[in-house]
């Protein structure tokens, strides 16, 4: 009986000793993930947020054409082609990529614009909110790095972005078209 109750002893302590080993080990990867998560952010550098709800116009190019949209009252429209009805929602889905932007690094010193494609940028994103113009300049994309250079007006420096800004901006406005509603007879 009491060989028993030693087994059962050793086994608890075990359990134990494995509950406590479970509880480290999961509070130890909860405080990497935070740190990681931490470390992350401050290497963003934030360069611009603006409020897709107040923008009033804006223009980029795509495969070299200019393409300017602005709203009248809740309708946007594209200058370029009036007659396409652009799809409200799409609009601001497509305004919700400036809402954060952010850069991986900042290049402040450097020889030329034209090593990173600025002196004849890809795009040029220009946004206007309450008559308050912001232009941004999207050079080459870097392969080795999988990110874009990018140029602020009024800013002196480079900064590399990821993919996310120049991929949304790189649609015609047909892709925002409203659908038509069709009568179904």
């Amino acid at each position: 009986m009491k060989r028993q109750q030693r087994q059962l002893f050793a086994i608890l302590i075990v359990l134990a000793l494995c509950v406590v080993a479970y509880f480290a080990v999961s509070h130890y990867a909860k405080k990497t993930e935070e740190n990681k998560k931490e470390s992350e952010t401050q290497e963003q550098i934030t360069l611009l947020g603006v409020d897709p709800d107040a923008v009033d116009a804006f223009t980029y190019t795509y495969d070299g054409t200019t393409y300017s949209y602005k709203k009248r009252g809740e309708v946007w429209s594209c200058e370029n082609d009036t007659s396409i009805k652009l799809d409200t929602d799409s609009v601001k889905n497509l305004l919700g990529n400036v809402k954060n932007i952010s850069a991986q690094e900042k290049l402040e010193k450097y020889d030329s614009l034209s090593d990173y494609g600025l002196d004849e940028p890809q795009n040029t994103l220009t946004f206007t909110c309450d008559k308050h113009m912001t232009t941004l300049y999207i050079g080459n994309y870097n392969d080795m790095l999988g990110e874009y250079y990018l140029k602020m007006e009024g800013d002196d420096n480079v900064y590399l972005i990821d993919s996310g800004i120049p991929n949304a901006f790189s649609v015609q406005p047909e892709s925002m078209a409203a659908q038509e509603e069709t009568e179904t007879e």
